[in-house]
Parts: structure tokens; sequence; C-alpha cells
């Protein structure tokens, strides 16, 4: 399980250091709304607190805006996978349930991996975080 919560947060991340900012959409993870997404966003929220750069390159991002880049690329991961998925993730990183490799689509999110996933995650964080679309690759 440790493996896998490794490999997954530090795929997770990986491809937001290209600079996401500043997360505008609150409704992808109301608990009321989303509580699969909301209990994963707070598991992920505190590994990050623990250490932020072990979950995601943070030499391009100045240290103000850290926080505002991990929540809006969260936000981008998580607008379009269903909630199920996401509580079975969070139940997964609590080790309350197996590792399912089929789940690891969802952070495939490197461009030469799954460009669509990519595309799809970049574009969600430019309508989330539009003030710095420039710096979304």
């Amino acid at each position: 399980m440790q493996i896998c919560r490794s490999v997954f947060f530090a795929g997770l991340l990986l491809s937001f250091s290209t600079g996401i900012v500043s997360a505008q959409d609150p409704a992808v993870i109301d608990p009321a709304a989303h509580p699969g997404k909301a209990r994963f966003m707070a598991l992920a929220q505190e590994k990050f607190n623990a250490d932020p750069d072990a979950m995601f390159q943070t030499s391009r991002i100045e240290p103000g805006q850290r926080q505002a880049v991990f929540e809006c690329g969260m936000k981008a991961v998580l607008a379009d996978m269903p909630d199920a998925d996401a509580g079975r993730l969070a139940d997964m990183v609590e080790g309350k349930a197996p590792g399912d490799p089929a789940l690891a689509k969802w952070f495939e999110l490197e461009e030469s991996v799954n460009k669509p996933r990519h595309d799809q995650v970049a574009a969600r964080a430019r309508a989330i975080c539009p003030q710095l679309a420039h710096l979304i690759k």
C-alpha cells in the first residue's frame, strides 16, 4: 500500500509543476455534493501539508502560490472523476481497500502517456484558473 500511495501521489501532482494556480470551483469538492472527492482532497491536503516537495516539483512555483497550485491541480483532476472512484481512491490511501490499477487512469496525466487525459485536465485547470492559463502546458 505504501508503494501505491507514493506512486499515486507522485504521479498525481507531477504534471502540476507547470504552474496552475488559484482554484475557484468549490463545487468540485463540496462534501455534501461530492463526499468521495472531498475526502480524497482532504487526504491529499494532509499529504501536501506534511511535505509539499514530496508531492510535486515545486521549484517553478513561488512558495506563496504553492497551496493555490495544489488546490487547482487537485480540482482539475477530480472534476471529471466520478465521486465513487474518488471515494475508492480515498479508501485505498487510507488502507481500507486494496489497490485498484483500474483507477490509475485518472492520474495518467503525462502528455506522452495519456494525451486525452492530459488535455482534459489541462482544459479543466484553465477553466478553474484562467489567470494563469499561460503557465499550463
